[in-house]
């Protein structure tokens, strides 16, 4: 697809499925009333269905996608890692939804991060126990965090960590500048901002050159930092996160993502008190998102132009 302009496409008739999909397809209805739209269950195209649509809005590409006419799918979410592989060789153009997920994901980290610089769940562990100490000064003001990934979502974070204090160093392939970030290197040299860090940030997409890169080697470049995982699961490696915490790498990890969801009710993590689980839920994307993203695209494939949120199919992103 050139980085500008697509083959001029007018949706007509949409199929919507998931969650919020009849409140996403009413707000279509209202927006856009020369697009018909279909909310149907997630699985398999019915051979009507598979005929009369031309696109598509769900989280997984159905089965029967192939021999469709639907020449645009819709993802009512930000990663795209589990839906790439099954549309690579086709010309099916691919968008998705961010929306106000970036300040969300922003605020999620910030928290965290916030409530182990001040001592938070020390103090509530002392409530319960009656016992007054105040502990060390809070480390925030002009604490560096690194974070991995310069996209929305770690442009998002680095927002949120500026405002909080923080200085911020992105991390990308090539050291690319991104206004967000007070400093952006490239992965290769990383090594001196990461000895330093207060916190690193994993906000990548899951991709070839991703999966696993927050492995033994880059973690053991950190001198006590919390790692907080925000991107996809698959980037970090479980066991070179539980050796580096062993060894004083890591001081405290916080997981919302991980390479198997549900976690397994039996990994270590869960009961690890350096670590914190949560369900995948710093980054809920409204079905207001969905609704703007798709009228954008719409406006844009009518228009012969690429969407804003298009996806390289190549590249994964």
């Amino acid at each position: 697809m050139s980085s500008h302009h697509v083959d001029a496409f007018t949706p007509r008739r949409m199929l919507l499925a998931g969650r919020d999909a009849e409140r996403v397809a009413a707000d279509l209805a209202r927006a856009l009333p020369e697009l018909e739209t279909r909310t149907v269950r997630h699985g398999p195209l019915t051979e009507e269905d598979a005929a009369w649509a031309d696109s598509y809005v769900g989280f997984t590409v159905p089965p029967g996608l192939e021999r469709s006419g639907i020449r645009w799918m819709h993802l009512p979410m930000a990663g795209v890692d589990r839906v790439v592989a099954d549309l690579a060789g086709t010309d099916v153009v691919l968008t998705r939804t961010v929306g106000a997920m970036p300040r969300r994901i922003g605020s999620y980290v910030l928290a965290h991060l916030l409530a182990d610089a001040w001592h938070l769940r020390e103090y509530a562990a002392q409530q319960l126990a009656a016992r007054w100490e105040p502990l060390g000064p809070t480390r925030v003001e002009g604490s560096t965090a690194v974070v991995l990934g310069t996209g929305e979502i770690g442009s998002g974070v680095a927002g949120a960590l500026r405002a909080g204090g923080y200085r911020t160093v992105g991390v990308n392939t090539r050291g690319t500048a991104a206004p967000a970030f007070d400093d952006v290197v490239a992965l290769t040299d990383a090594g001196p901002h990461l000895a330093e860090c207060a916190a690193l940030v994993g906000a990548l997409p899951l991709t070839d050159a991703t999966r696993g890169l927050i492995d033994a080697g880059l973690l053991a470049r950190l001198d006590g930092a919390v790692v907080v995982n925000v991107g996809r699961g698959a980037s970090l490696v479980p066991e070179d996160l539980r050796a580096a915490l062993d060894a004083g790498h890591v001081r405290r990890a916080v997981l919302d993502v991980h390479e198997t969801e549900p976690l397994p009710a039996e990994d270590w993590r869960w009961r690890d008190p350096r670590v914190t689980v949560t369900p995948h839920i710093s980054g809920p994307t409204e079905p207001q998102d969905v609704v703007e993203a798709v009228l954008a695209a719409y406006e844009a494939l009518t228009a012969g132009r690429r969407p804003p949120l298009a996806v390289d199919l190549g590249r994964g992103y």
